[in-house]
């Protein structure tokens, strides 16, 4: 089955929502020393010769396609290249081009087309239209029930919904019927949002000792970046540094390992290692969540005038994204709220991305921008609910505990508090400090009182 040779896996959660804030802390040396200039060269060379055969292969299939009029083997195959591509490289064309190809080919076989419409949810998905994909998964499943793809696809709508005891159902049956890759990278997502992070952890290695010899270096490259999110997250900062280059030196100049090296340069106040990596990050591709990261850093080391450069580059991102189907209301949200920029508008955006999406994300975005839109009730809830799933992400408990703080919940704000300050000190260049004084002040406080 195509599908199946391919392995695709969907980053749908993380990638889009990497860490918008990223760490800052003391001065050290940065991560793991690099590969040798032998070594990443021998790399590179490979990489390149695979790009141009695979690049061969693709016109070879559009060609075929163009004259054949009823070949739904190639344009399948043409949408899975490019699904891949933008795994890749973070381009978000290359999903309008997949999209394009598999629309073509349901209109050529409407029925009994597992593979189009399965595929199609799992576009529809990484765009973040998950009740689309959620519609489209349910549709291919009955197709072929003994598949794993169809069920990963819908798994992956569902945690985008926030409906995670569907997701689980979802992805247990993909670990029984392919337990590769794929399958144990999604029950580490899934972990990860319940706060069970030592699973979370196995998953990964599980997920990393099956991608050898998968033959698609990105894959091993993925898994290993997500572990060193996962562990970033731990404040197991230096191990975090450690993948993120073992990512790198799979699959040299992939986008989210060199974000990565950038992230953990910037959590010990290394700024020029920071901006260099997270530069040629987003010199591959601009991603979002990489371009504000690198202006919070010029912003942190004290250069505004480079700061506010970056920060002028996401209303054109987001064009960009808009045009090509991608949604990207929470990541704009979030930045907006960081950022207090055009928040009273904000609220409205985060309140109608929340109601369609209910997931843990959402909540938390939400919560955030009502926080900074001074509504201290309605951030309340919505955090209460993002908490819910027993989460553990820096980010989110910082979030919260300044919610609970102004809701003079000190208790509750106390213990959200220390538990990022004894974890993951350096979880944020935006609020490392912010969290530390807060903590202080409770502190303070409970002692006079």
């Amino acid at each position: 089955m195509i599908i199946a040779r391919s392995h695709i896996i969907l980053a749908t959660l993380t990638l889009p929502l990497v860490a918008i804030a990223c760490g800052g802390g003391s001065s050290e040396s940065t991560a793991s020393p690099a590969s040798s200039p032998g070594t990443v060269d021998r790399i590179s060379a490979t990489a390149t010769a695979d790009h141009l055969k695979r690049d061969g292969q693709l016109q070879f299939l559009e060609t075929r396609s163009a004259n054949d009029s009823l070949d739904v083997f190639s344009l399948t195959s043409i949408a899975i290249e490019h699904m891949q591509r933008a795994r890749e490289t973070g381009d978000v064309s290359e999903l309008t081009l997949a999209e394009s190809a598999l629309k073509k080919s349901l209109e050529i076989r409407t029925n009994d087309n597992y593979e189009g419409v399965a595929l199609l949810a799992a576009v529809s998905v990484t765009k973040h239209d998950f009740a689309r994909g959620l519609d489209l998964a349910q549709q291919a499943i009955p197709q072929k029930p003994k598949e794993a793809y169809a069920y990963g696809a819908l798994g992956d709508a569902d945690m985008g919904l926030g409906r995670y005891d569907d997701a689980d159902v979802a992805f247990e049956k993909v670990v029984t019927i392919q337990p590769d890759l794929s399958a144990f990278g999604r029950r580490a997502l899934l972990f990860t949002v319940r706060g069970r992070l030592d699973e979370a952890e196995k998953s990964w290695r599980d997920a990393i000792s099956r991608s050898e010899g998968d033959g698609v270096a990105e894959h091993a490259a993925w898994a290993y970046s997500q572990l060193a999110n996962l562990e970033f997250a731990e404040g197991k900062i230096d191990d975090a540094g450690a993948d993120y280059q073992r990512s790198l030196d799979i699959f040299p100049g992939y986008v989210h390992a060199l974000a990565g090296i950038g992230r953990v340069a910037a959590s010990k106040q290394d700024w020029p290692t920071a901006i260099d990596y997270y530069t040629r990050a987003i010199n591959r591709i601009p991603l979002p969540e990489y371009v504000i990261a690198l202006g919070d850093v010029y912003a942190a080391s004290g250069d505004q005038t480079r700061a506010q450069q970056q920060f002028a580059l996401i209303a054109a991102i987001e064009q960009l994204y808009a045009a090509n189907g991608v949604n990207l209301d929470l990541q704009i949200g979030l930045y907006n709220a960081d950022h207090d920029r055009d928040v009273a508008s904000t609220v409205e955006r985060a309140k109608n991305a929340y109601a369609v999406q209910p997931s843990v994300q959402a909540a938390d975005v939400l919560a955030w921008v009502e926080f900074k839109s001074g509504d201290v009730p309605a951030a309340r809830e919505a955090i209460d609910h993002a908490l819910a799933t027993g989460i553990q992400d820096p980010l989110v408990l910082f979030h919260a505990g300044m919610i609970y703080k102004v809701a003079h919940d000190n208790a509750r704000a106390k213990q959200l508090l220390e538990t990022v300050e004894q974890k993951s000190p350096r979880f944020s260049v935006l609020y490392a400090s912010t969290a530390k004084q807060a903590l202080d002040d409770l502190n303070a406080h409970a002692a006079a009182n």
